[in-house]
């Protein structure tokens, strides 16, 4: 939302030459922005990383063609650390339909303002920090280096940027962030509107700013000013939607059905079926005469046959290619693979739609205003009987029937058609994925046995699919060895895992054995303990002073299960747990199967994808109660009768 006061190297850089580079420019304030004067030093904020922030000033101007966005910063360094960042000043702009202006750089050092804007200092990169993710922006980063910055100044610059991307079809949107992480002295933004535009907004409650408008008869002012503005603070592992930063929120889309408008030629005017394409669709068509069958193969052959590639300057952010250019490059974003994937399922008679959605922000997304900018993401949904699928090009290693496939966790989305006005909700169709892990010990001399079986299906079998993908099985086995030897001492494998993979049912199992040195005398000696690892992971401790929600991940099953084949009869009586509560339940039962035969099974089931506000004592103090079960410790005498006990820490 601000410039970045350093810029880190590890990121990757194409360094350009700026001097003669006529998108960045050294120029004046526009005769159209406002000065304003410095708060008073009653207002002054505390400084955070050795700076303190006495203005953030941002001004838009949407009377002309070309919007333009003013941005001027006013800040004291106090120590060396602060130093260190405000000498170097980045500034990111997008090429493809923007020019920056940098109008003014100076210092004010003992009550005496001295220019440090030297225009042969600036530099101008083009770096790709997701090039990795092989997604390709094509934003340019202007670099200026600044001569004779001392502790004690009040740094002081401005700049602006020119152009919309016009791809919106010169409609504006914007969130304009008015909280950050440090304290401010003094926030301002101004908004510049003609009179013959319409733009839509809305102001967080629950702040002190003051939103003021002016109209003439030639344009609208709106101006938001806050004095102090309050650090905000944020808990770790909140959940990606959740922020408690506070927004300005404008947009000229009157409504969701607006946007679809919007979409709407992007979308049907690339998914066109060529000849090219029909092609393909028939022979696809050729594997199964059955509609399912040729949906799912459709989709597979976009997942799996055009690799991910997202080439997204200028407009490319978001209009996609056609469908035919897609199938002969091989490569492409997820608008390009949701427009082929839309073309191959027309050639075959099926009627899809472009399906607009937010991979983090989509539970939030009925509370925002309507705008392109709302979504990061493009899947396909498709109409089969009275059956909604929704399909995701991007996906890989997904099973082979439509009706297992993970089905993405978005929340909401923005079909593409014509008679859309609405967000769809989509978490009726989600289906929780499910792990199951069993771990079987045969206590026997002079060698106990391990089986240890993971059995995944749905979202979790593709997940670990993909993780297992590129991993040989002397690797996995290795990883495994590794991993249990911390549980059980003396561990050892001389068989490679065993995978079965049922792409069908969309499940995957691993098993592996392993010998144990101790025997039954031994175990019994030192007790038999267990530990549910795997449902530790997910019952997470919080403190009392937590005041945000608590991130959970997407619901999902656990069943963890403990076999105990036994060298000798017992006796012990069945013990049960159960934990319920509105965000997850928990469970645990130790049932004597047989007399020589013991089981003790652990259930765990998210029901929410976080812990709401409301809910964080009960959470918490549920947790703690479950916690207290995760770890046993079962003696075995050479009597008959059999005792067990629980404690708070894994037994070792």
């Amino acid at each position: 939302m601000f410039v970045q006061l350093f810029v880190s190297f590890f990121l990757l850089f194409f360094s350009l030459t700026a001097s003669a580079d006529e998108q960045v420019k050294f120029e004046p304030a526009p005769q159209w922005v406002q000065s304003l004067q410095l708060p008073t030093v009653s207002h002054q904020s505390s400084p955070v990383n050795g700076l303190r922030y006495q203005l953030i000033d941002r001004q838009l101007n949407l009377e002309a063609r070309q919007v333009s966005q003013y941005t001027h910063y006013v800040m004291q360094i106090t120590s060396t650390e602060g130093l260190e960042q405000a000498s170097q000043l980045s500034f990111d702009f997008d090429p493809g339909y923007q020019t920056l202006q940098i109008h003014q750089v100076r210092v004010l050092r003992q009550g005496v303002y001295l220019d440090r804007l030297e225009p042969n200092e600036l530099r101008l990169f083009q770096r790709e920090p997701d090039l990795e993710h092989f997604l390709y922006s094509g934003t340019k980063t202007a670099y200026l280096i600044l001569p004779d910055i001392r502790v004690g100044d009040v740094l002081e610059y401005s700049y602006s940027t020119i152009g919309n991307n016009p791809v919106l079809g010169n409609k504006f949107s914007v969130q304009m962030q008015l909280d950050w992480e440090m304290p401010v002295a003094f926030n301002s933004v101004r908004v510049l509107v003609n009179s013959g535009r319409t733009l839509y907004y809305s102001v967080p409650e629950g702040q002190n700013g003051k939103l003021t408008m002016m109209e003439s008869s030639t344009h609208r002012e709106l101006l938001w000013q806050q004095s102090p503005v309050a650090a905000v603070n944020v808990d770790d592992d909140v959940p990606a939607w959740f922020t408690p930063h506070h927004y300005w929120s404008l947009s000229e889309f009157s409504s969701w059905q607006d946007v679809v408008q919007w979409a709407l030629p992007l979308y049907e005017q690339t998914a066109i079926v060529e000849p090219v394409v029909q092609q393909v669709a028939d022979q696809l068509m050729q594997t199964s005469s059955e509609p399912k069958a040729r949906v799912m193969a459709a989709l597979q052959f976009v997942q799996q046959q055009v690799r991910y590639l997202g080439i997204e300057d200028g407009i490319g952010s978001h209009v996609p290619r056609k469908a035919s250019d897609t199938l002969y490059r091989r490569y492409g974003d997820c608008k390009d693979k949701t427009v082929l994937l839309m073309a191959l399922l027309k050639a075959m008679g099926f009627n899809p739609q472009a399906a607009l959605v937010n991979l983090e922000q989509g539970t939030i997304l009925p509370k925002q205003l309507p705008s392109p900018y709302a979504f990061d993401h493009v899947i396909v949904t498709l109409s089969l009987g009275e059956q909604q699928y929704w399909m995701d090009g991007t996906d890989l290693n997904q099973g082979s029937d439509l009706d297992t496939i993970g089905v993405p966790y978005l929340h909401y989305a923005l079909p593409v058609a014509s008679d859309s006005k609405e967000l769809v909700a989509m978490d009726d169709k989600y289906r929780a994925a499910e792990t199951v892990l069993r771990r079987e010990l045969w206590l026997d001399e002079p060698r106990s046995r391990l089986l240890v079986e993971a059995r995944y299906s749905g979202h979790e079998a593709e997940t670990q699919r993909s993780s297992w993908k590129n991993t040989s099985p002397e690797q996995i086995g290795h990883q495994q060895v590794g991993y249990y030897s911390k549980l059980y001492s003396d561990l050892e494998s001389h068989a490679l895992p065993d995978f079965q993979d049922d792409l069908q049912k969309n499940e995957l199992v691993l098993r592996q054995q392993f010998t144990l040195s101790g025997g039954s005398e031994e175990l019994a000696r030192n007790g038999l303990p267990l530990y549910a690892d795997l449902i530790d992971n997910y019952l997470k401790t919080i403190d009392n002073s937590r005041k945000q929600p608590l991130a959970l991940g997407p619901p999902l099953k656990i069943r963890q299960e403990f076999i105990f084949h036994l060298p000798h009869d017992v006796n012990i009586a069945d013990y049960n747990q159960h934990y319920e509560n509105e965000v997850f339940s928990f469970s645990i039962w130790v049932q004597q199967v047989k007399p020589r035969l013991l089981r003790v099974t652990y259930r765990y089931q998210n029901r929410l994808d976080h812990v709401p506000v409301r809910e964080l004592a009960r959470y918490r103090e549920s947790v703690l109660r479950a916690r207290e079960e995760l770890a046993l410790n079962f003696t075995l005498p050479p009597a008959v009768a059999m005792t067990a006990s629980t404690s708070a820490e894994p037994a070792k």
